[in-house]
């Protein structure tokens, strides 16, 4: 956790100091109340934030009050709460603190205010406060639709920034501090839910940024129901065995006769979303003459003090990760488009099909709609 400081850190030093006005050791403290060594010091120093039941505890077992150990507090402020994540200013910048495995992380957004951190987590606290009178059913789409109003406030105040750095340093922690939940949730392992929301949750985020624009051109992008995509997979009568539910973000395009189907959009947060399971309806479609690309926002970074999102498509070395080389070389996938400003992007002479491209959420109008724009007008020529 960050350095304890402010309120906190004057109730903590007022527990030591009624420890030490008992008389008591923290050896002997932990004695009476039945602690392993070093718990005493731990909560002390702020390592370990003591429970309401263990603060009481201390209290009678040095036999002193609330009182006591509320005296000469400072004014309480909200932002003192500690939360999963939090933000403080630092000159121009605001710097995010969070947990990483062992590690206090933070990461400092240049350029901002705590007024646009606070605008960015209520847009997600006030989403996510619709749960409390949804139908059990629609749970799943109410979270996917708050983390994607989230996100998508975050790259708008904050178009400097990285985007895959707001999802996985700011939104995605946002979403795990449990106080941004209604309480009913208090018990659920947020972890877990974000790994079953954010996949849905980043493709209702590719349909709102380049639906409308797309929509425009002729071109549709839509997320289909379990039913629809298996009537398009049986419709296209590949020769490879595909299976429906592999099926993300569908691409038709409107022609006299109605929409016509000319593509998956593969949608992934990270390459660790097993991208692999992928491959097999992405090459069959490509065989068939479809699109098929790989919209990602490359998000990987590893735990540390000041973790750096360097993706896997981007390495420092410039060697060719196994995940570049199916795009580049085995044309797994109909070309890749990167959100992650430390994407290394393909040389321009590669085929745009086999090229990883890197894009932002500046302009709808961008290399990914151009894409897929060319893509749909080479289709229905042929």
């Amino acid at each position: 956790m960050p350095e304890v400081h402010g309120y906190l850190k004057a109730l903590l030093d007022n527990l030591k100091r009624l420890r030490e006005k008992g008389g008591l050791t923290e050896s002997g403290l932990e004695e009476r109340l039945i602690l392993g060594p070093g718990w005493i010091g731990r909560f002390e120093r702020g390592e370990t934030v003591p429970s309401i039941d263990m603060v009481l505890a201390i209290l009678h077992a040095t036999n002193s009050n609330l009182a006591e150990l509320l005296h000469g507090l400072p004014e309480l402020e909200a932002a003192a709460v500690a939360r999963v994540i939090s933000a403080e200013k630092a000159g121009t910048d605001i710097c995010i603190h969070f947990d990483y495995a062992d590690h206090d992380a933070q990461y400092t957004l240049p350029n901002s205010s705590l007024a646009e951190y606070e605008t960015v987590v209520k847009t997600l606290r006030d989403g996510l406060a619709q749960l409390v009178s949804t139908a059990e059913g629609q749970i799943g789409a109410i979270k996917s639709d708050a983390v994607a109003r989230a996100f998508l406030a975050a790259v708008r105040v904050w178009s400097h920034a990285n985007p895959s750095d707001l999802w996985g340093f700011l939104v995605s922690r946002a979403f795990c501090d449990p106080y941004n939940h209604p309480a009913q949730f208090a018990r659920l392992n947020l972890d877990q839910s974000w790994k079953r929301t954010s996949g849905w949750a980043f493709e209702v985020v590719l349909v709102r940024h380049y639906g409308p624009f797309l929509k425009q051109n002729g071109v549709n992008l839509y997320i289909a129901a379990s039913s629809a995509k298996q009537e398009i997979v049986d419709s296209l009568e590949l020769a490879d065995r595909v299976e429906a539910d592999k099926i993300d973000v569908v691409l038709s395009g409107e022609t006299p006769s109605g929409p016509r189907f000319f593509g998956v959009v593969h949608v992934k947060a990270s390459f660790a979303e097993r991208r692999t399971d992928d491959v097999p309806l992405s090459t069959a479609l490509v065989k068939g003459g479809y699109t098929s690309p790989l919209w990602t926002l490359d998000n990987k970074s590893m735990p540390s003090t000041h973790p750096i999102n360097r993706g896997e498509l981007g390495a420092a070395d410039g060697k060719r990760s196994a995940k570049r080389k199916d795009i580049e070389d085995e044309g797994y996938f109909t070309g890749c488009f990167s959100y992650n400003k430390n994407t290394r992007p393909s040389p321009e002479t590669l085929p745009a099909e086999r090229r990883v491209h890197l894009c932002d959420f500046a302009n709808p109008d961008d290399a990914f709609s151009k894409f897929i724009l060319q893509r749909w007008h080479t289709f229905r020529s042929s």
